[in-house]
């Protein structure tokens, strides 16, 4: 899956530097995807930066009812999903650089999935996303 993820810094005075980046999909709080480590990331003051990572290029253990649900989703047509993003982030503003905060971002995302399709799928939902430092 690729999910574009596009991340503002409305500030004038304050850049960000994220300096551990992680992303991974997960489905009824179980992570089915996993993690893909992200580079180090300078976001500017007044700019935005969109991500772009492909999760799922690897296997994760699934309980029955999560493997169980996505079928079920999937022949409705609907799959809930929340995409993650978490790391260790640090302000500057001038010569001021803080120490690394760790911060948590989920974005729960409603995607139409058919069984046996391939290809791009339409993304139905996407309310704005949590932050959590």
């Amino acid at each position: 899956m690729q999910f574009t993820i596009v991340m503002r810094n409305p500030n004038k005075r304050v850049s960000i530097y994220y300096d551990k980046l992680q992303a991974y999909v997960s489905y009824r709080n179980q992570q089915i995807t996993p993690p893909l480590d992200l580079p180090p990331l300078y976001h500017a003051t007044k700019t935005t930066v969109a991500l772009s990572p492909v999760l799922g290029s690897g296997m994760v253990p699934a309980s029955a009812e999560v493997v169980n649900g996505l079928m079920i989703d999937e022949t409705y047509g609907v799959v809930a999903l929340r995409v993650v993003l978490l790391g260790k982030l640090r302000w500057k503003a001038g010569a001021i650089k803080t120490v690394k905060y760790g911060f948590y971002v989920r974005c729960d995302v409603w995607v139409g999935l058919k069984k046996g399709g391939v290809g791009p799928v339409p993304l139905l939902g996407a309310p704005p996303c949590k932050v959590d430092i």
